[in-house]
């Protein structure tokens, strides 16, 4: 009978969620359990007797099942499938926050009447975010993996665009994540290549130079072949054993949403787990680094203007999980950027290097709103009466504010030290006994980068990997600013080779092509060009076609910044922002996600350093002659 039936489930359900019980504990508790459940299933089935029996119970019953099931399900998911751990963590922590920012918004709005430009509702919001930021970057530290990738994105590319509490408290992701100890790192050496430490190092600083999202680096000194010292300073970088585990349970996820949401995209998928599933190989990443190494050395711009990591696998140690290079000394472009302005800061007297930051955020999304693109050097940005000096004698303004910054610095330093000399020889002197203006004066801080001309090495930067992605098709696709060292030459150091992107030829002709539409302002041939690769958007309206939005989104990719209202093809304007937050891709060719990747963080770290480019003018160059270099290549073919 029906009665009977829905007891045998409820009997099979407690049954079921006791077992786990009988599995962890001993075999008394795990009999009680089910002699438990049974009586508490035969309660229920001679409460459901004919004579009781009603539509209401059968339903509270069902009821009861799935919600036991359901528990069930979960514990078994969450115990044992990575990726569901995963997303209900992420959930877990990030639900919170965004409940609350929808509450937020919804009580501005609704019940207190606030408007979204007013001062109120923008209070509302800072505070929100300063307390929002901290525990994102929490979770993205809990999270590991893939989540550090996207924060350090992120940071990079959210200069002028995302609030200023959300890039200040990402921006360290830059540098790094919290190290593991020197122990676990020296195990995973040791398994990887078969050896102990010493017998390939004669010295192993225990202190790591970088962490990152899958990694750690260590400066240590090899050991000759012949067992003795080499005296070669290397970088030993050490994969995090979990790791694979961790990306291959994100990478599932995203697949997952991917085909319910946007199957069109299964192919961008497909190609991002293969670039990050070549990352976990360092052997993959050591033939990286030589292929872009000579490919580098045929334009001519390697060792002259950047230097490539040579691989040091003499010895056979480098691994799947463990990488041996040459090490570079410098310092990383993201410190040499944050020390410019904080001297900038000191220069203009004030307060700290935050507070001009916080200036130049709100100024970056003005000139953004403004058209973005290339400024006269960043002074611009600043405002005011400067602003207007910096309109009137452009990027030398920059140039001389920068310098004097610089020489302050120094002479600063400088009459430090000599005061220091002066201490310690009135120490001599009076044996010890010294006035408190006499002690010597003790800076705290790391080596100056007032001889850095950031300028010029973010020129190198974008140049390189525009060569890179034209020419070669072959490009570091991560290439944010702790991945970079200004050396003590000058030169500029690329680090990190382990996500590399690859295009073949005619996708690097097709972004040729829209590099040149976009530097020649030809809105209808740039958006020809992602129309004909299959790109595709809807928004509340439909589906995107009319050239201008196009036109725009290319705009974003490839060339700068630009939150200006955008021209329709009927010669109205649209707010952008409002356009974008209603925007779904439902198709993105390959080439238009790596080559927006590159371009984003390239665009990102100009804005970072107050100087915003437009990557279509600073690529035209090499578009045009790797056009014609392909064109000329199909002639020679044909005939």
């Amino acid at each position: 009978s029906s009665t009977t039936h829905v007891g045998s489930m409820c009997l099979k359900s407690s049954l079921i969620s006791e077992g786990g019980a009988v599995g962890a504990g001993d075999a008394t508790v795990g009999t009680n359990a089910l002699k438990k459940a049974a009586d508490s299933s035969l309660t229920i089935i001679r409460g459901l007797s004919p004579a009781s029996y009603s539509k209401r119970k059968l339903f509270l019953l069902i009821c009861l099942f799935c919600i036991l099931a359901g528990s069930f399900v979960f514990a078994l998911l969450y115990s044992y499938h990575q990726g569901f751990r995963r997303t209900v963590q992420f959930w877990k922590g990030m639900g919170p926050i965004v409940a609350e920012h929808r509450f937020l918004k919804y009580k501005a709005k609704y019940y207190d009447r606030c408007e979204e430009d007013g001062d109120e509702y923008k209070s509302r919001m800072k505070s929100f975010n300063q307390r929002a930021a901290p525990k994102i970057v929490d979770l993205i530290q809990s999270l590991g993996g893939i989540y550090i990738k996207i924060g350090q994105v992120m940071s990079t590319l959210g200069q002028g665009l995302l609030p200023e509490e959300y890039v200040k408290a990402l921006r360290p992701l830059q540098d790094g994540v919290p190290p593991r100890n020197i122990a676990q790192i020296s195990q995973i050496i040791e398994k990887s290549t078969g050896k102990k430490m010493e017998e390939i190092f004669s010295s192993f600083d225990e202190e790591p130079v970088g962490s990152a999202s899958i990694a750690q680096a260590h400066r240590a000194t090899l050991r000759a072949l012949d067992g003795s010292a080499s005296g070669e300073e290397v970088i030993v970088k050490v994969q995090y054993p979990e790791v694979e585990q961790m990306f291959d349970a994100d990478l599932n996820n995203l697949e997952i949403v991917t085909k319910l949401f946007v199957p069109e995209n299964r192919e961008l998928v497909k190609a991002l787990r293969e670039r990050h599933e070549n990352e976990l190989d360092f052997r993959i990443e050591a033939d990286n680094l030589r292929e872009c190494t000579q490919n580098m050395q045929v334009h001519g711009v390697e060792p002259s203007l950047v230097r490539i990591p040579r691989v040091m696998n003499e010895t056979g140690i480098c691994t799947q999980h463990v990488l041996v290079m040459e090490y570079l000394r410098g310092t990383s472009l993201a410190e040499a950027i944050e020390q410019e302005q904080n001297r900038i800061a000191n220069a203009l007297g004030k307060k700290d290097g935050e507070e001009l930051r916080s200036i130049l955020a709100k100024r970056m999304r003005e000139h953004f709103e403004n058209g973005g693109g290339a400024g006269s050097g960043g002074m611009e940005l600043l405002g005011g009466k400067k602003a207007k000096f910096a309109q009137a004698v452009g990027p030398l303004a920059a140039r001389m504010l920068r310098s004097y910054a610089g020489v302050k610095e120094r002479f600063e330093n400088m009459t430090t030290r000599a005061h220091n000399v002066g201490a310690i020889l009135v120490r001599g002197v009076t044996g010890g006994i010294v006035r408190p203006e006499h002690r010597p004066i003790n800076r705290q801080g790391k080596a100056s980068t007032a001889h850095i001309n950031l300028g010029r090495v973010l020129k190198t930067l974008v140049h390189v990997h525009g060569l890179q992605m034209l020419k070669d098709g072959v490009y570091n696709a991560d290439p944010h600013p702790g991945n970079i060292v200004v050396m003590e030459d000058g030169k500029l150091g690329l680090l990190d080779y382990g996500m590399v992107g690859r295009l073949s030829a005619e996708s690097r002709e097709t972004v040729a092509k829209t590099v040149v539409a976009l530097s020649r302002k030809d809105k209808k041939e740039a958006a020809r060009l992602y129309r004909d690769a299959g790109y595709k958007a809807t928004s509340w309206d439909g589906e995107i076609i009319d050239d201008g939005i196009l036109h725009r989104f290319a705009t974003f990719h490839l060339d700068k910044i630009d939150l200006s209202p955008v021209t329709l093809e009927n010669g109205e304007k649209a707010d952008i922002l409002r356009l974008l937050r209603s925007v779904r891709e439902r198709a993105v060719p390959v080439w238009v996600e790596e080559a927006r990747r590159l371009g984003g963080l390239l665009m990102g770290v100009s804005a970072q350093a107050a100087r915003p480019i437009s990557l279509a003018k600073e690529w035209e160059a090499i578009a045009t002659t790797s056009l014609r270099n392909s064109k000329e290549k199909r002639r020679r073919v044909g005939s």
